[in-house]
């Protein structure tokens, strides 16, 4: 399990590194981009339910919060 959360830590941090700080000609960014699109990592089901719950949280408590300015402003 440590190796899997190290190695995807380094693919992260390698991603980041390739986007933001080499620098690079038109074709070599065509490459990347083409790799890019083979590299798609899919969210795992942690992930979606904690997207799920941010929004579900946000949209909860700006109903209630337009419900309380309403009555209350």
């Amino acid at each position: 399990m440590a190796s899997r959360i190290t190695s995807a830590a380094s693919t992260a941090d390698e991603y980041y590194y390739n986007q933001t700080v080499t620098p690079t000609d038109a074709a070599t960014h065509t490459g990347q981009l083409e790799r890019d699109a083979d590299e798609y990592f899919p969210l795992q089901p942690i992930e979606k339910k904690l997207c799920a719950y941010s929004l579900g949280l946000g949209l909860g408590l700006m109903a209630l919060f337009i419900v309380i300015f309403e009555v209350f402003g």
